[in-house]
């Protein structure tokens, strides 16, 4: 694959990034009634690259592991309850969490309806035929050969833009569903990030077979676009 569909994916995902900063900041403003301490543009394991402060002491960081975007909120420790309030209130986070995550969802399933529409195409042909493909291979009936074949037919028959779209929604549709049960439990947390984190390298290197170069220009350029954002939040955050 060129750069410039390497350049198109990291823009594309970077702006889903840059979107859920936003909305999430909100979303926990203005319907969960919750404090918004920082907003972090990719993640980071300690310190960010970089951080600035705007109004109220909201820190907006910068991360170095352009994976996904978070809004920290106070914490269960952070707001002074007994046991009993502590107990509601982490049944709140979870609850909150849970709906904004469907909200999500639904707005990028809405998203993706449109945008075939506008484009041409039939919406519930493209689900279906994902939605088949990818049960085919859950269910053991044809192998990740045959799906990474059927990816290369879509892109070809799609176009370059429109597929990438395309692709880059459902896959973020997915991890929408998959953060909406995480949130009911607290322990999948940390598990279905494990998991996502090593399905990006198994799909990505071992079925998808794309060169390495890809992978680094893929990676510049979130980085890139994604540094543009994290400044750009100052002006959307009010």
């Amino acid at each position: 694959m060129e750069i410039n569909t390497a350049v198109a994916l990291g823009g594309i995902v970077a702006s889903y990034f840059f979107v859920f900063c936003i909305l999430a900041y909100y979303a926990n403003i203005l319907m969960f009634k919750t404090k918004v301490n920082e907003i972090w543009m990719f993640m980071s394991f300690s310190k960010p690259l970089y951080a600035y402060t705007i109004k109220n002491d909201l820190r907006i960081k910068f991360g170095y592991i352009p994976l996904s975007s978070l809004v920290k909120t106070d914490s269960a420790g952070d707001v002074g309850l007994n046991d009993d309030e502590l107990k509601k209130y982490d049944r709140r986070t979870m609850k909150n969490a849970f709906i904004f995550h469907g909200m999500m969802g639904t707005m990028l399933t809405v998203l993706i309806v449109a945008v075939s529409w506008i484009s041409g195409y039939d919406p519930l042909v493209i689900f279906k035929d994902f939605g088949n493909h990818i049960w085919l291979l859950f269910s053991g009936k044809n192998d990740f050969s045959g799906f990474v074949n059927f990816i290369h037919s879509q892109y070809t028959a799609y176009g370059k833009h429109f597929f990438i779209f395309l692709s880059v929604g459902i896959y973020f549709i997915f991890i929408s569903l998959v953060l909406m049960i995480s949130s009911l439990y607290s322990f999948l947390s940390a598990l279905m990030g494990l998991v996502i984190i090593v399905g990006y390298f198994v799909v990505g290197f071992k079925f998808l077979e794309l060169p390495f170069t890809f992978y680094i220009d893929l990676i510049l350029s979130l980085i890139v676009i994604g540094f543009i954002y994290f400044l750009l939040l100052r002006f959307f955050i009010k």
